[in-house]
This record gives C-alpha cells, structure tokens and sequence, in this order.
C-alpha cells in the first residue's frame, strides 16, 4: 500500500507514535475536511496522502492503516464553508454512519458525504479510497434539488460507476504532478462524472449529458486498457462499451484526431518510455508492445510523431537528450 512521494505518516518511523494521529488529522483535514481520528487496530499506523485543488475541484487519494474518522457538531460549527465529497473504496473496506443510513463500503462502492451533518467512518484494517470535493452549493445547482435532497450517505454499489470515477480523478491526480494546467482542465470536465454519480445515488436518472460523460469515459478507459491490441477497431471499442458506432463517435468527436488519432497517441507513449528504458531489446519487440501491427506502421507513426526513427530516439534518450 504505497503511493511514491505522497506525505506521509508512519509511528514507526518519521513521525513518533502520540504524533501520528495528530499530523494525519492535520493532513486530512487540508486534504478533506476537518474531522478527529482514532487508530482501531493495535498494529502501528501508517498512512500516505496526496492532494490536488483545482478551485471548484479538489481531489485526495489516501493509503492509510485501520482508524476511526468523526466529523463532530464542534467540526461544523466552526466550518467556514461546506462541500459534497465522492468517496470511492479502491482497497479494503469501511463502516460508514451518515445522515440517517449505516453502510459497509467494499471496493468499488461510492459514497457521499455533505460536510454539513455529522460523519461516522470505521476501518478495522489497511484501506485505499479517492476522494472528491466540490463546493456544496455548486452540487445543488448542479443537480437542481433542494440541500437536503442531496444523497448523503447514500451509495452506489461496488461496480463500474465508481471504478470509473475513481480511475478519471486518480489521471487528474496522477497528471497535476506532471501539467497543472491540463490536469486543471480535465477535473473541470469531471464534475459531469461526479453529476451524474450523484443523481445516481439519490434514485434519480441521470440526464442525456450527465449519462454520456460517464459512458464516453468508460470508452477512453477501454482505449486506455486495449490500445496495445492491434486489433482493436471502432467495432471492439464499440461493442466492449456496448454503445452503437454512431454513438461512439458523437461521445468522441471533440477528440483532437478522433479515436485512430488518440490510439497513435497512446502508442507512440509507449513506444517512447520503452525505448528510453531499454529494457525491450529490438525495435520490433518494441513496435508489438506498443500495439503496432506491424515494423513498418510503427516506423511511419513514430517518426511523424517524433520527427525520429525509433532508432534515433533510442539513441538519444540513452544520451539523456530525448524531449520528454
């Protein structure tokens, strides 16, 4: 259970044991809200947290050991603003109380919390969730309810809703590292994701934009999870996200290129990190990884991409002199 870079909390290590609790309530509540924390298992505690904001969303992955999280009446009443925030249980599991429902979150499950009422969270052992915060006030415009309509506590069940999600906002994260102002861009088109959860959890049915954006992510998770097939086609992509042809291509048409332009896209990335790591030996093992299905399409694509042979790249990456 480990996040590279990410701060972190150990008793056993950086930071001594009647500390840990204290610098991770501190931490969470920077990342999340403000909440008091309590370890429930006798092992020492150790957690890592990352957090990105980007104004109206922000975004927290957390790997931590066993314990207790409250959010109390004091908490509230000291608050200078409110969010909703989207929970998805990536590892491990949780006992959730929160407005009125008692739930057992397992991966996959999403739920919601509102920062107005009173929070109960339990883990008897080692848990990895992503969160989502926006604004409370922006989520009842959003969905065009009253406040106390909004789903808290409420659950959508371990399964691709929330999978989904997870994996859109854990690429926002991943990429914040890399272009802010990309990553910025991609959390802003999030929220219809986070919508259309929402109205989920609340028995409602998303609408036409809500249910798209989350059925035109799944199709890029496919792409992201097939695209070193050479075989893979706009009938496979279409079929494995159960959508028709022409949908697919309405879901994707604001894609720079279309779909065959992001395929090359991905391809070429992986060409690129496998030639610079030089732990593929010929250029053809290299073109079949990356999903070309052939030496020649791979030279072809490559160098118009790059404005080098796969050779010369390999070359110049080894010189340390490759753009990035």
């Amino acid at each position: 259970m480990a996040f590279e870079g990410f701060p972190e909390v150990c008793s056993t290590g950086q930071i001594a044991a009647p500390d840990a609790f204290g610098y991770w309530e501190h931490l969470v509540t920077g990342a999340l809200t403000e909440v008091a924390i309590a370890p429930t298992v006798p092992r020492p505690f150790a957690g890592r947290i990352r957090s990105a904001d980007f104004g109206e969303v922000a975004i927290g992955t957390v790997a931590v050991e066993g314990h207790e999280l409250r959010r109390h009446r004091r908490h509230i009443a000291r608050a200078g603003e409110f969010h909703v925030i989207g929970s998805v249980v990536l590892g491990g599991s949780a006992q959730v109380e929160h407005a009125g429902h008692r739930v057992e979150l397992t991966p996959g499950a999403m739920v919601f919390y509102d920062t107005t009422q009173p929070i109960s969270w339990r883990s008897d052992g080692p848990i990895e969730d992503l969160t989502i915060r926006v604004p409370r006030q922006r989520v009842v415009d959003f969905l065009g309810v009253r406040a106390e309509a909004l789903p808290a506590g409420r659950v959508i069940g371990g399964g691709e809703v929330g999978f989904t999600l997870a994996r859109f906002f854990r690429r926002v994260a991943d990429l914040h590292a890399t272009d802010p102002a990309a990553a910025a861009v991609l959390a802003a088109a999030g929220i219809d994701l986070l919508g259309a959860a929402a109205t989920i959890a609340a028995g409602r049915e998303p609408g036409r934009a809500q249910a798209e954006a989350v059925t035109r992510q799944q199709v890029l998770d496919f792409v992201h999870a097939h695209f070193t097939d050479p075989g893979l086609s706009v009938e496979r992509i279409a079929t494995g996200c159960r959508v028709s042809r022409r949908t697919l291509y309405r879901l994707v048409d604001d894609l720079d290129g279309g779909l065959g332009a992001l395929v090359r896209r991905l391809r070429v990335e992986r060409a690129r990190t496998l030639l610079a790591a030089g732990e593929v030996s010929s250029i053809a093992a290299v073109a079949t990884a990356s999903g070309f299905g052939t030496e020649r399409q791979f030279y072809r694509v490559f160098r118009a991409a790059t404005g080098m042979t796969p050779g010369e790249y390999r070359i110049v990456a080894r010189d340390g002199g490759a753009a990035a």
